[in-house]
């Protein structure tokens, strides 16, 4: 029938439909605005994460301005940068330094005299005893079926002593393989000392200048042979290579009449005359010769080079400072590396070539970067001023689209955006009124609310005239009465221009092994050998390799203690760790001290028994006492503080004190 709805299949004269939709609606009117309610929350909760990336901006923008390190922005500028490069630990003072490079830092670099072969055990057996600088002495046994000349050059290398070892080849035609041995650190008293005492067999030479032997280019018609003289000894000292060229004309017969052979060694050059066979005869920086009989041809040569086994003189690096003009007197700076850090306050100087006549002293002038602070500040004031403007869109009422921001009326943003105003307006206390606000370096807000360098050059005056005070304007910054206590950093509820007192009950102190009382090697020598001279430690909680000492026999406590400094220092693992060790002399007796380098609690030393052939008994360490160190105690403003090494904190809830940080150097 026209009119009726139907409804579960029945018929029905009344628009249920209807009355049921609008019941469900009503049921569910407060699931709707649940729904509604759950969208504003997550739009707000969207808006307050992308604000919160907008403040982690202005937080790391501060991050960056927030020590005086961050700020500490040099200025350098070098007049030859082939010959000088220079890098600063933070700011230096400005000047104008003139330099003159001397000299370069070389290692030493010696060679032995040359072998037909390099890898045919034609060597003896024995010992090769090295040393470089005042590193103790290694000795590395060469034994039968390990005794070619490269299986010896890997066993130095394998002894790690601070010398490498590698084979050339010279090129000449008999005996060209060296032994070269290339001390691994630089400077004068670097040198390597080397004592070879094979016997059975070949061995090494690294002391003594010579000649090799002539290398001949004749004719066909040249029936003579010559070769070095019996008594032929090098006295120069600078290798190099003497051409010989036959004179006269055509064939010549040795013994009939005289030969002359003209000579050059590139720079000098001279005669000598050949004038009968089997007669040695004289040539230049103790050359003697001898030919054959038979025939000489005008225009043939040949030649003979020269061995010195000094290759590079171990050498400091010597600087100039100052300009002798003016009656001017430079200071001369040494250093064992080309890196020298002490010569002008706080630059690295990397010294690469040597300045002469022609290239002229190296300009060096220093000054405060301002362009590189003036860029980290206008980092900071760009993420200030796009957080502001953020807070701004989310918290505002648009009348013209009668549109209301996410968070318009929001508590917490109305406070956020009212504490980063008042932070940047409000001065520093404990500054000189003249420069404790960003408005005494030129930084203002415009009409916007939108902070600017309103005055470009008060901040360039200001960076200018008084550097460190506008490095205080942005950071923690503290001074100290006591040259053992230093102020670190501060934190939000340390009032400026505070005073705090400071009472130090417990300085830090290194962990340290202390090893059992031992006669001193003085007296009695300790010899170590492969059953029992090896060590693993735990230094600070980092685990060694085995250290192998020296298998010898040592003669003093220091001896024995420096070897031990040796292999700790070329460990991989704990080398770089700064362990020290001491040989502590009680007069006929005395023991080992290992000291770690770091403070605190966590600063330990200890030794591994976990190991075989293991030389702890015999250095008094396998009973040695492993003494922590202490981390440093103390109050700050009466309040209590937490030591961590040498740090000094103070406590969170602290009412003057919360996390200011000192660092205490006292002992």
């Amino acid at each position: 029938m026209a009119g009726l709805q139907s409804i579960e299949g029945l018929v029905s004269g009344l628009n249920t439909t209807e009355i049921i939709d609008a019941l469900i609606s009503v049921e569910r009117k407060p699931a709707v605005l649940l729904e509604e309610r759950q969208a504003e929350i997550t739009k707000e909760l969207t808006a307050f994460k992308a604000l919160s990336a907008k403040i982690l901006a202005v937080q790391t923008a501060v991050g960056s301005l927030a020590t005086a390190r961050a700020l500490n922005e040099a200025s350098i500028s070098i007049s030859d940068e082939d010959l000088l490069s220079a890098t600063a630990d933070g700011t230096v003072t400005g000047g104008s330094y003139t330099l003159n490079i001397l000299s370069l830092a070389r290692n030493h670099q010696i060679a032995s005299q040359g072998f037909s072969d390099a890898t045919q055990a034609v060597f003896g057996t024995g010992t090769i005893t090295l040393a470089l600088g005042s590193r103790s002495a290694t000795t590395i046994e060469i034994t039968e079926g390990e005794n070619s000349l490269v299986e010896i050059k890997n066993a130095i290398n394998e002894a790690d002593v601070g010398v490498t070892a590698s084979i050339i080849n010279d090129g000449t035609a008999s005996n060209p393989y060296r032994l070269v041995l290339t001390g691994e650190e630089t400077g004068q008293r670097n040198k390597i000392v080397v004592t070879s005492s094979l016997t059975g067999g070949q061995n090494f030479d690294f002391a003594t200048a010579s000649f090799d032997n002539p290398e001949a280019e004749f004719s066909e018609d040249a029936t003579a042979r010559v070769a070095l003289g019996a008594t032929a000894a090098f006295t120069g000292s600078v290798n190099k290579t003497y051409t010989f060229t036959v004179g006269g004309n055509g064939a010549q017969t040795v013994g009939q009449g005289n030969i002359a052979l003209n000579w050059t060694d590139g720079i000098t050059e001279g005669t000598v005359i050949v004038s009968q066979a089997d007669t040695e005869i004289t040539g230049p920086d103790g050359l003697k010769l001898t030919f054959t009989d038979g025939s000489l041809v005008a225009g043939d040569t040949f030649e003979v080079s020269t061995f010195a086994p000094l290759l590079q003189q171990a050498s400091d690096a010597r600087v100039s400072i100052g300009s002798a003009d003016g009656d001017g007197s430079p200071i001369v700076i040494r250093s064992t590396t080309n890196t020298i850090e002490e010569a002008i306050p706080g630059l690295t100087l990397n010294l690469k070539g040597i300045t002469t006549a022609e290239t002229g002293p190296v300009t060096l002038q220093t000054g405060v970067d301002t362009s590189a602070i003036r860029e980290k500040i206008e980092t900071f004031l760009g993420a200030y001023n796009d957080a502001l403007e953020y807070i701004s869109d989310l918290g505002k009422y648009d009348a013209e689209s009668q549109a209301a921001g996410i968070l318009m009326g929001d508590s917490t943003l109305q406070t956020i955006e009212s504490r980063m105003r008042n932070a940047i307006g409000a001065t520093v206390a404990g500054l000189d009124q003249s420069l404790n606000a960003l408005s005494a370096i030129g930084i203002r807000t415009d009409s916007t609310g939108r902070l600017t360098i309103k005055d470009s050059g008060k901040l360039t005056a200001a960076l200018n005239d008084d550097y460190d005070a506008v490095i205080k304007l942005f950071t923690d910054a503290g001074t100290s009465t006591s040259e053992g206590i230093t102020f670190i950093s501060g934190s939000s509820s340390i009032i400026g221009g505070s005073t705090f007192a400071v009472e130090i009950t417990q300085a830090a102190t290194h962990g340290y092994l202390q090893g059992l009382t031992m006669t001193d090697p003085t007296a009695t020598p300790l010899s170590l050998t492969t059953a029992n001279n090896r060590l693993k430690l735990r230094i600070d909680g980092v685990v060694s390799d085995e250290i192998v000492l020296s298998d010898r026999t040592y003669s003093s406590g220091e001896d024995l203690a420096n070897e031990l400094q040796t292999r700790i220092n070329a460990d991989a693992k704990i080398g770089s760790r700064g362990v020290s060790v001491e040989w502590v002399d009680l007069g006929d007796t005395g023991y080992l001290k290992l000291s770690s380098a770091t403070y605190g609690s966590s600063s330990k030393v200890e030794v591994m028994a976990s190991i075989s052939n293991n030389a702890m008994s015999q250095l008094g360490l396998a009973s040695g006492v492993s003494h922590a160190g202490q981390n440093v105690a103390g109050t700050i403003n009466g309040e209590k503080a937490t030591g961590k090494g040498q740090i000094l904190t103070g406590n969170d809830g602290n009412r003057t004190t919360a996390g200011l940080k000192l660092l205490v150097g006292l002992t």
